[in-house]
Protein backbone atom coordinates (compact mmCIF):
# COMPACT_ATOMS: atom_id res chain seq x y z
CA UNK A 1 0.00 0.00 0.00
CA UNK A 2 1.14 3.44 -0.79
CA UNK A 3 2.67 5.93 1.52
CA UNK A 4 0.40 9.08 1.71
CA UNK A 5 2.17 12.39 1.53
CA UNK A 6 1.65 15.84 1.03
CA UNK A 7 4.27 17.90 -1.51
CA UNK A 8 5.67 21.25 -0.75
CA UNK A 9 6.88 23.33 -3.44
CA UNK A 10 8.25 27.17 -2.91
CA UNK A 11 10.10 29.91 -4.66
CA UNK A 12 11.71 32.47 -3.67
CA UNK A 13 10.00 35.47 -4.87
CA UNK A 14 6.71 36.32 -6.72
CA UNK A 15 8.75 37.26 -10.36
CA UNK A 16 9.63 33.49 -10.14
CA UNK A 17 6.79 32.18 -9.39
CA UNK A 18 5.16 34.11 -12.39
CA UNK A 19 7.71 32.84 -14.46
CA UNK A 20 7.09 29.76 -14.05
CA UNK A 21 10.47 27.84 -13.73
CA UNK A 22 11.29 26.90 -10.33
CA UNK A 23 7.71 25.83 -9.78
CA UNK A 24 7.35 23.78 -12.77
CA UNK A 25 10.85 21.77 -12.18
CA UNK A 26 9.85 21.15 -8.47
CA UNK A 27 6.57 19.66 -9.36
CA UNK A 28 8.07 17.54 -12.15
CA UNK A 29 10.31 16.16 -9.86
CA UNK A 30 7.99 15.34 -6.92
CA UNK A 31 5.96 13.60 -8.88
CA UNK A 32 8.18 11.33 -10.31
CA UNK A 33 9.90 10.88 -6.94
CA UNK A 34 6.66 9.84 -5.54
CA UNK A 35 6.07 7.68 -8.76
CA UNK A 36 9.63 5.68 -8.09
CA UNK A 37 9.21 5.87 -4.59
CA UNK A 38 5.64 4.18 -4.24
CA UNK A 39 4.07 7.35 -2.56
CA UNK A 40 0.89 8.65 -3.33
CA UNK A 41 0.49 12.48 -3.38
CA UNK A 42 -2.71 13.76 -2.00
CA UNK A 43 -2.27 17.38 -1.87
CA UNK A 44 0.25 19.69 -3.38
CA UNK A 45 1.05 23.24 -1.99
CA UNK A 46 2.78 25.96 -4.00
CA UNK A 47 4.03 29.32 -2.03
CA UNK A 48 5.70 32.43 -3.53
CA UNK A 49 7.07 33.73 0.01
CA UNK A 50 10.46 33.48 1.47
CA UNK A 51 11.09 31.15 4.04
CA UNK A 52 13.21 33.16 6.29
CA UNK A 53 10.21 34.67 8.15
CA UNK A 54 7.69 32.52 10.09
CA UNK A 55 4.10 33.10 8.39
CA UNK A 56 3.70 32.03 5.06
CA UNK A 57 0.19 31.24 4.02
CA UNK A 58 0.79 27.80 2.26
CA UNK A 59 2.94 26.25 4.73
CA UNK A 60 0.21 27.35 7.54
CA UNK A 61 -2.48 25.66 5.57
CA UNK A 62 -0.16 22.22 5.22
CA UNK A 63 -0.32 22.38 8.67
CA UNK A 64 -3.88 22.97 9.21
CA UNK A 65 -4.15 20.38 6.49
CA UNK A 66 -1.98 17.37 8.36
CA UNK A 67 -3.33 17.94 11.55
CA UNK A 68 -6.66 17.03 10.03
CA UNK A 69 -5.56 13.94 7.75
CA UNK A 70 -4.17 11.38 9.99
CA UNK A 71 -3.80 9.13 7.13
CA UNK A 72 -1.24 11.46 5.85
CA UNK A 73 2.45 10.63 7.18
CA UNK A 74 4.98 12.34 4.96
CA UNK A 75 5.52 16.09 3.54
CA UNK A 76 7.65 16.07 0.29
CA UNK A 77 10.16 18.46 -1.04
CA UNK A 78 12.50 19.47 -3.70
CA UNK A 79 15.12 20.23 -1.33
CA UNK A 80 15.12 20.99 2.53
CA UNK A 81 16.00 24.34 2.29
CA UNK A 82 12.72 24.51 -0.14
CA UNK A 83 10.90 24.10 2.90
CA UNK A 84 12.24 26.47 5.95
CA UNK A 85 15.65 28.29 6.53
CA UNK A 86 13.71 29.40 9.77
CA UNK A 87 13.94 26.76 12.70
CA UNK A 88 10.30 27.86 14.12
CA UNK A 89 8.79 26.71 10.89
CA UNK A 90 10.41 23.48 10.83
CA UNK A 91 9.93 22.97 14.39
CA UNK A 92 6.51 23.14 13.98
CA UNK A 93 6.90 20.35 11.53
CA UNK A 94 9.56 18.39 12.71
CA UNK A 95 7.27 17.72 15.73
CA UNK A 96 4.39 16.98 14.24
CA UNK A 97 3.66 13.39 15.19
CA UNK A 98 3.99 10.46 12.67
CA UNK A 99 5.19 12.97 9.75
CA UNK A 100 8.16 12.39 7.74
CA UNK A 101 9.96 14.73 6.07
CA UNK A 102 11.28 13.68 2.59
CA UNK A 103 13.70 15.32 0.45
CA UNK A 104 13.75 14.31 -3.15
CA UNK A 105 17.27 15.67 -3.67
CA UNK A 106 18.92 15.21 -0.36
CA UNK A 107 19.53 11.69 1.04
CA UNK A 108 18.70 11.49 5.10
CA UNK A 109 19.56 8.63 7.11
CA UNK A 110 16.26 7.39 9.01
CA UNK A 111 15.15 8.02 12.71
CA UNK A 112 16.61 10.03 14.83
CA UNK A 113 20.06 10.71 12.78
CA UNK A 114 17.80 11.27 9.85
CA UNK A 115 15.90 14.37 11.95
CA UNK A 116 19.22 15.67 13.29
CA UNK A 117 20.77 15.56 10.01
CA UNK A 118 17.57 17.74 8.37
CA UNK A 119 17.69 20.20 11.67
CA UNK A 120 21.27 21.04 10.73
CA UNK A 121 20.15 21.66 7.08
CA UNK A 122 17.71 23.96 8.55
CA UNK A 123 19.92 25.92 10.29
CA UNK A 124 22.57 26.07 7.64
CA UNK A 125 19.84 27.21 5.42
CA UNK A 126 19.08 30.19 8.11
CA UNK A 127 22.40 31.00 7.82
CA UNK A 128 23.00 31.22 4.00
CA UNK A 129 19.70 33.10 4.28
CA UNK A 130 21.62 36.21 6.15
CA UNK A 131 24.67 35.77 4.32
CA UNK A 132 22.69 35.97 1.09
CA UNK A 133 21.31 39.17 2.36
CA UNK A 134 24.35 40.34 3.83
CA UNK A 135 25.62 39.86 0.19
CA UNK A 136 22.58 41.95 -1.51
CA UNK A 137 23.31 44.95 0.73
CA UNK A 138 27.17 45.06 0.14
CA UNK A 139 26.47 45.00 -3.36
CA UNK A 140 23.60 47.60 -3.14
CA UNK A 141 25.75 49.92 -1.28
CA UNK A 142 28.29 49.37 -3.75
CA UNK A 143 26.28 50.14 -6.54
CA UNK A 144 25.16 53.63 -4.83
CA UNK A 145 28.66 54.32 -3.50
CA UNK A 146 29.25 54.88 -7.73
CA UNK A 147 26.65 56.16 -8.46
CA UNK A 148 23.78 54.05 -9.40
CA UNK A 149 20.61 53.14 -7.99
CA UNK A 150 19.99 49.63 -6.43
CA UNK A 151 16.25 48.84 -6.54
CA UNK A 152 13.07 49.78 -8.69
CA UNK A 153 13.22 53.19 -10.10
CA UNK A 154 10.96 55.98 -8.02
CA UNK A 155 8.13 57.77 -9.59
CA UNK A 156 9.28 59.84 -12.35
CA UNK A 157 12.29 57.47 -13.48
CA UNK A 158 12.79 54.45 -14.82
CA UNK A 159 15.27 51.41 -14.64
CA UNK A 160 17.46 51.57 -17.82
CA UNK A 161 18.36 47.51 -18.32
CA UNK A 162 21.42 48.79 -20.66
CA UNK A 163 23.25 51.23 -18.96
CA UNK A 164 22.10 49.91 -15.46
CA UNK A 165 21.01 52.95 -14.13
CA UNK A 166 17.88 55.65 -13.64
CA UNK A 167 16.57 57.73 -16.56
CA UNK A 168 13.96 59.76 -16.49
CA UNK A 169 10.68 59.04 -18.08
CA UNK A 170 9.65 61.40 -20.54
CA UNK A 171 6.20 61.63 -18.82
CA UNK A 172 6.15 61.35 -15.39
CA UNK A 173 9.46 63.46 -14.96
CA UNK A 174 8.01 67.03 -15.93
CA UNK A 175 5.42 66.30 -13.63
CA UNK A 176 7.49 65.37 -10.67
CA UNK A 177 9.04 68.63 -11.17
CA UNK A 178 6.03 70.70 -11.17
CA UNK A 179 4.51 68.96 -8.44
CA UNK A 180 7.54 70.33 -6.91
CA UNK A 181 7.11 73.61 -7.83
CA UNK A 182 4.11 73.98 -7.12
CA UNK A 183 4.63 73.58 -3.69
CA UNK A 184 7.55 75.53 -3.56
CA UNK A 185 6.24 78.76 -5.56
CA UNK A 186 1.64 78.05 -4.35
CA UNK A 187 0.44 78.51 -0.66
CA UNK A 188 -0.96 74.84 -0.77
CA UNK A 189 -1.55 72.29 1.60
CA UNK A 190 -0.22 68.71 1.33
CA UNK A 191 -3.74 67.65 0.93
CA UNK A 192 -4.15 70.26 -1.50
CA UNK A 193 -1.40 69.29 -3.50
CA UNK A 194 -2.04 65.61 -3.26
CA UNK A 195 -5.25 66.92 -5.23
CA UNK A 196 -3.38 69.10 -7.65
CA UNK A 197 -0.56 65.85 -8.44
CA UNK A 198 -3.85 63.88 -9.12
CA UNK A 199 -5.16 66.25 -12.00
CA UNK A 200 -1.72 67.15 -13.57
CA UNK A 201 -1.68 63.00 -13.54
CA UNK A 202 0.86 61.86 -11.09
CA UNK A 203 0.71 58.02 -11.09
CA UNK A 204 3.26 55.78 -9.63
CA UNK A 205 4.77 53.30 -12.24
CA UNK A 206 1.46 50.62 -11.45
CA UNK A 207 -0.60 53.76 -12.41
CA UNK A 208 -1.96 54.53 -8.95
CA UNK A 209 -2.72 57.58 -7.17
CA UNK A 210 -0.24 59.29 -4.87
CA UNK A 211 -1.80 59.82 -1.40
CA UNK A 212 -0.67 62.65 1.46
CA UNK A 213 1.97 60.19 3.05
CA UNK A 214 3.80 58.38 -0.31
CA UNK A 215 3.72 61.99 -1.66
CA UNK A 216 5.09 63.60 1.08
CA UNK A 217 7.91 60.70 0.66
CA UNK A 218 8.15 61.76 -2.74
CA UNK A 219 9.32 65.60 -2.01
CA UNK A 220 11.54 64.38 0.64
CA UNK A 221 13.70 62.00 -1.43
CA UNK A 222 16.69 64.08 -2.69
CA UNK A 223 17.24 61.44 -5.13
CA UNK A 224 15.04 63.79 -7.64
CA UNK A 225 17.96 66.62 -7.49
CA UNK A 226 21.19 64.18 -8.14
CA UNK A 227 21.52 62.95 -4.31
CA UNK A 228 20.44 59.30 -3.53
CA UNK A 229 19.77 58.48 0.07
CA UNK A 230 21.02 55.02 1.18
CA UNK A 231 21.60 53.26 4.59
CA UNK A 232 21.42 56.30 6.42
CA UNK A 233 23.96 58.22 4.34
CA UNK A 234 23.91 60.07 0.94
CA UNK A 235 25.93 59.52 -2.02
CA UNK A 236 25.94 62.14 -5.61
CA UNK A 237 24.32 59.99 -8.33
CA UNK A 238 25.06 59.33 -11.49
CA UNK A 239 21.55 59.85 -13.55
CA UNK A 240 20.13 63.25 -14.52
CA UNK A 241 18.25 65.01 -12.00
CA UNK A 242 14.91 65.87 -12.52
CA UNK A 243 15.04 69.20 -10.17
CA UNK A 244 17.75 71.59 -8.79
CA UNK A 245 18.94 71.15 -5.40
CA UNK A 246 17.73 74.93 -4.93
CA UNK A 247 13.88 74.07 -5.59
CA UNK A 248 14.65 70.63 -3.69
CA UNK A 249 16.13 72.73 -0.41
CA UNK A 250 12.93 75.39 -0.62
CA UNK A 251 10.29 72.58 -0.53
CA UNK A 252 12.57 70.84 2.42
CA UNK A 253 12.03 74.23 4.28
CA UNK A 254 8.40 74.53 3.34
CA UNK A 255 7.81 71.09 4.81
CA UNK A 256 9.71 71.82 7.87
CA UNK A 257 7.17 75.34 7.89
CA UNK A 258 10.61 77.14 7.95
CA UNK A 259 9.85 79.17 4.79
CA UNK A 260 6.36 80.53 3.25
CA UNK A 261 5.81 80.88 -0.69
CA UNK A 262 4.51 84.32 -0.18
CA UNK A 263 7.99 85.52 -0.40
CA UNK A 264 9.11 84.29 -3.51
CA UNK A 265 5.60 84.94 -5.81
CA UNK A 266 6.91 88.12 -6.74
CA UNK A 267 9.48 86.73 -8.62
CA UNK A 268 8.57 83.66 -10.74
CA UNK A 269 11.54 83.65 -13.02
CA UNK A 270 14.13 84.30 -10.56
CA UNK A 271 16.64 81.09 -10.37
CA UNK A 272 15.46 79.99 -13.97
CA UNK A 273 18.84 82.02 -15.85
CA UNK A 274 21.96 82.60 -14.99
CA UNK A 275 24.22 85.71 -16.35
CA UNK A 276 25.82 85.38 -19.85
CA UNK A 277 28.77 88.17 -18.80
CA UNK A 278 29.88 87.71 -15.65
CA UNK A 279 28.15 83.64 -14.89
CA UNK A 280 26.32 84.89 -11.45
CA UNK A 281 22.53 84.21 -10.84
CA UNK A 282 19.90 86.20 -12.72
CA UNK A 283 17.61 87.57 -9.43
CA UNK A 284 14.87 90.32 -9.67
CA UNK A 285 13.96 93.42 -6.93
CA UNK A 286 10.81 95.15 -6.76
CA UNK A 287 10.93 98.93 -7.88
CA UNK A 288 8.40 101.77 -6.95
CA UNK A 289 7.20 98.95 -4.68
CA UNK A 290 5.24 98.35 -7.92
CA UNK A 291 7.60 97.14 -11.00
CA UNK A 292 9.72 94.04 -11.16
CA UNK A 293 12.85 93.93 -13.13
CA UNK A 294 15.52 90.83 -13.20
CA UNK A 295 18.77 91.99 -13.13
CA UNK A 296 22.79 90.35 -12.42
CA UNK A 297 23.24 89.34 -8.64
CA UNK A 298 26.94 90.68 -9.69
CA UNK A 299 28.32 88.58 -6.68
CA UNK A 300 31.64 88.47 -8.80
CA UNK A 301 32.04 92.49 -8.44
CA UNK A 302 30.85 94.78 -11.50
CA UNK A 303 28.87 93.38 -14.47
CA UNK A 304 26.74 95.21 -17.23
CA UNK A 305 24.00 93.38 -17.72
CA UNK A 306 21.12 95.45 -17.91
CA UNK A 307 18.05 95.67 -16.04
CA UNK A 308 14.75 93.90 -17.28
CA UNK A 309 11.38 94.27 -16.95
CA UNK A 310 9.27 90.69 -15.73
CA UNK A 311 6.83 91.82 -19.05
CA UNK A 312 9.88 91.78 -21.37
CA UNK A 313 11.51 88.76 -20.09
CA UNK A 314 8.24 86.67 -20.00
CA UNK A 315 8.33 88.13 -24.34
CA UNK A 316 12.34 86.33 -24.37
CA UNK A 317 10.88 83.25 -23.39
CA UNK A 318 8.45 82.65 -25.67
CA UNK A 319 10.58 81.44 -28.35
CA UNK A 320 12.24 79.39 -26.29
CA UNK A 321 8.38 77.32 -26.12
CA UNK A 322 7.68 77.96 -29.96
CA UNK A 323 11.23 76.00 -30.42
CA UNK A 324 9.93 72.97 -29.61
CA UNK A 325 6.09 73.20 -30.93
CA UNK A 326 5.83 69.97 -32.98
CA UNK A 327 2.76 70.31 -35.84
CA UNK A 328 0.24 67.90 -35.65
CA UNK A 329 1.57 66.41 -39.42
CA UNK A 330 5.16 65.93 -37.72
CA UNK A 331 3.89 64.17 -34.60
CA UNK A 332 2.05 61.92 -37.17
CA UNK A 333 5.32 60.76 -38.72
CA UNK A 334 6.86 60.55 -35.53
CA UNK A 335 4.52 58.34 -34.30
CA UNK A 336 4.41 56.42 -37.57
CA UNK A 337 8.26 55.99 -37.05
CA UNK A 338 7.30 54.86 -33.36
CA UNK A 339 5.40 52.40 -34.84
CA UNK A 340 7.15 50.68 -37.21
CA UNK A 341 10.22 50.91 -34.68
CA UNK A 342 7.73 49.07 -32.28
CA UNK A 343 6.75 46.26 -34.70
CA UNK A 344 10.07 45.50 -35.64
CA UNK A 345 11.32 45.10 -31.76
CA UNK A 346 8.26 42.87 -31.32
CA UNK A 347 9.18 40.96 -34.49
CA UNK A 348 12.54 40.33 -33.46
CA UNK A 349 11.48 39.62 -29.38
CA UNK A 350 9.41 36.85 -31.05
CA UNK A 351 12.22 35.24 -32.94
CA UNK A 352 14.40 35.52 -30.05
CA UNK A 353 11.34 33.97 -27.64
CA UNK A 354 10.86 31.12 -30.15
CA UNK A 355 14.86 30.19 -29.76
CA UNK A 356 14.74 30.38 -26.13
CA UNK A 357 11.72 27.69 -26.00
CA UNK A 358 13.19 25.21 -28.01
CA UNK A 359 16.62 25.49 -25.55
CA UNK A 360 14.49 25.07 -22.65
CA UNK A 361 12.22 22.12 -24.27
CA UNK A 362 15.46 20.26 -25.60
CA UNK A 363 17.11 20.95 -21.86
CA UNK A 364 13.79 20.27 -19.82
CA UNK A 365 13.73 16.31 -22.45
CA UNK A 366 17.39 16.34 -21.46
CA UNK A 367 16.55 15.88 -17.74
CA UNK A 368 13.44 13.47 -17.89
CA UNK A 369 15.85 11.27 -19.53
CA UNK A 370 18.98 11.68 -17.02
CA UNK A 371 16.01 11.10 -14.36
CA UNK A 372 14.58 8.04 -15.54
CA UNK A 373 18.60 6.61 -15.86
CA UNK A 374 19.25 7.58 -12.07
CA UNK A 375 16.33 5.74 -10.89
CA UNK A 376 17.15 2.82 -12.79
CA UNK A 377 20.91 2.94 -11.66
CA UNK A 378 22.52 4.13 -14.53
CA UNK A 379 23.71 7.59 -12.80
CA UNK A 380 25.03 7.69 -9.17
CA UNK A 381 23.53 10.04 -6.85
CA UNK A 382 26.42 12.76 -6.96
CA UNK A 383 26.72 12.54 -10.74
CA UNK A 384 22.87 13.34 -11.03
CA UNK A 385 23.29 15.96 -8.31
CA UNK A 386 25.80 17.41 -10.26
CA UNK A 387 24.09 17.87 -13.54
CA UNK A 388 20.93 19.13 -11.56
CA UNK A 389 22.68 21.83 -10.62
CA UNK A 390 24.31 22.61 -13.94
CA UNK A 391 20.80 22.27 -15.47
CA UNK A 392 18.86 24.49 -12.95
CA UNK A 393 21.39 27.62 -13.59
CA UNK A 394 21.35 26.93 -17.42
CA UNK A 395 16.81 26.58 -16.85
CA UNK A 396 16.94 29.74 -14.52
CA UNK A 397 19.05 31.61 -17.42
CA UNK A 398 16.89 30.65 -19.61
CA UNK A 399 14.18 31.62 -17.98
CA UNK A 400 15.11 35.11 -17.23
CA UNK A 401 15.82 36.30 -20.76
CA UNK A 402 12.34 35.37 -21.38
CA UNK A 403 10.98 37.50 -18.71
CA UNK A 404 13.29 40.11 -20.19
CA UNK A 405 11.33 39.72 -24.04
CA UNK A 406 8.22 39.68 -22.13
CA UNK A 407 8.71 42.95 -20.02
CA UNK A 408 10.54 44.70 -23.21
CA UNK A 409 7.69 45.39 -25.10
CA UNK A 410 7.33 48.16 -28.20
CA UNK A 411 8.64 51.48 -27.85
CA UNK A 412 6.06 53.63 -25.45
CA UNK A 413 3.95 55.39 -28.18
CA UNK A 414 1.37 56.59 -25.92
CA UNK A 415 3.33 58.09 -23.51
CA UNK A 416 5.41 59.65 -27.07
CA UNK A 417 2.18 61.06 -28.06
CA UNK A 418 1.39 62.61 -24.73
CA UNK A 419 4.75 64.02 -24.97
CA UNK A 420 3.83 65.81 -28.71
CA UNK A 421 0.81 66.27 -27.60
CA UNK A 422 1.90 68.69 -24.46
CA UNK A 423 4.52 70.16 -26.97
CA UNK A 424 1.77 71.20 -29.73
CA UNK A 425 -0.08 73.39 -26.40
CA UNK A 426 2.95 74.13 -25.42
CA UNK A 427 2.97 77.80 -26.98
CA UNK A 428 -0.54 78.60 -26.42
CA UNK A 429 -0.32 77.32 -23.15
CA UNK A 430 2.62 80.04 -22.39
CA UNK A 431 1.05 82.78 -23.83
CA UNK A 432 -2.44 82.42 -22.09
CA UNK A 433 -0.72 81.94 -18.34
CA UNK A 434 -0.06 84.08 -15.19
CA UNK A 435 3.84 84.40 -15.10
CA UNK A 436 3.95 81.70 -12.34
CA UNK A 437 1.81 78.98 -14.30
CA UNK A 438 4.51 80.11 -17.23
CA UNK A 439 7.49 79.24 -14.84
CA UNK A 440 5.69 75.79 -14.25
CA UNK A 441 6.25 75.09 -17.86
CA UNK A 442 9.77 76.38 -18.58
CA UNK A 443 11.22 74.44 -15.97
CA UNK A 444 9.26 71.28 -17.31
CA UNK A 445 11.58 72.27 -20.52
CA UNK A 446 14.61 73.73 -19.69
CA UNK A 447 17.37 72.97 -16.68
CA UNK A 448 18.72 76.89 -17.02
CA UNK A 449 18.57 79.94 -19.36
CA UNK A 450 21.66 82.30 -20.11
CA UNK A 451 20.68 86.11 -20.10
CA UNK A 452 22.90 88.18 -21.69
CA UNK A 453 22.02 91.84 -22.28
CA UNK A 454 18.08 90.90 -23.68
CA UNK A 455 19.11 87.54 -25.71
CA UNK A 456 18.26 84.40 -24.30
CA UNK A 457 19.86 81.04 -24.38
CA UNK A 458 18.13 78.27 -23.28
CA UNK A 459 19.06 74.77 -22.38
CA UNK A 460 16.79 72.37 -22.69
CA UNK A 461 16.32 69.19 -20.76
CA UNK A 462 16.01 66.01 -22.20
CA UNK A 463 13.92 64.99 -24.84
CA UNK A 464 13.51 68.32 -25.46
CA UNK A 465 16.29 69.27 -26.51
CA UNK A 466 16.59 66.67 -28.68
CA UNK A 467 12.98 68.12 -29.81
CA UNK A 468 14.04 71.49 -30.77
CA UNK A 469 17.67 70.47 -32.22
CA UNK A 470 15.00 68.83 -34.63
CA UNK A 471 11.90 71.46 -35.28
CA UNK A 472 14.96 74.01 -35.96
CA UNK A 473 16.02 71.58 -38.70
CA UNK A 474 13.97 72.20 -42.21
CA UNK A 475 12.71 68.30 -42.27
CA UNK A 476 13.12 66.18 -39.61
CA UNK A 477 11.99 62.13 -39.09
CA UNK A 478 14.66 60.16 -36.52
CA UNK A 479 15.63 56.94 -37.66
CA UNK A 480 16.83 54.41 -35.70
CA UNK A 481 18.84 55.49 -32.42
CA UNK A 482 18.26 58.90 -33.15
CA UNK A 483 16.20 61.75 -31.76
CA UNK A 484 13.34 59.21 -31.37
CA UNK A 485 15.18 57.40 -28.88
CA UNK A 486 14.04 59.54 -25.42
CA UNK A 487 10.31 58.81 -26.20
CA UNK A 488 11.48 54.71 -26.91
Amino acid sequence: MKRKVVCYIRVSTEEQAQCGHSLETQQHMLQDYARGHELQVVHEFKESHSAYRPGRPEFKAMLSFLRKRRDVNGVLVYKLDRLARNLTDYSTLEEMEGIEIISATESLPEGASGRFVASIHAVTSRYYSDLLGERVRHAAMMKVQKGGWPGPAPTGYRNDRESKTLVQDPYMAPIVAMVFETYAREDISLAQLVERARDLGLRTSKGGVLSKGPLHKLLTNPIYCGTIRWGGSRHPGSHEPIISKNLFERVQERLQGKSSPLTRRSFPYRGLMTCGRCGCNITASLIKKKYVYYHCTRGRGGCDQPFIREEKLSELFLPVVESVYVSESLTRKLLAEIRVQGKRRKQEAKVRTRVLNVELSELRELRDRAYEDKLRGGVSEERWLEMERRWSDREDHLQTQLAALKRQGAPAEDEAAAAFKLLQRAPDLYQRQSHSERVRLLETLLSNSILDGEKLYPIYKQPFDLVAEGVSRSSWLPGEDSNLQPFG
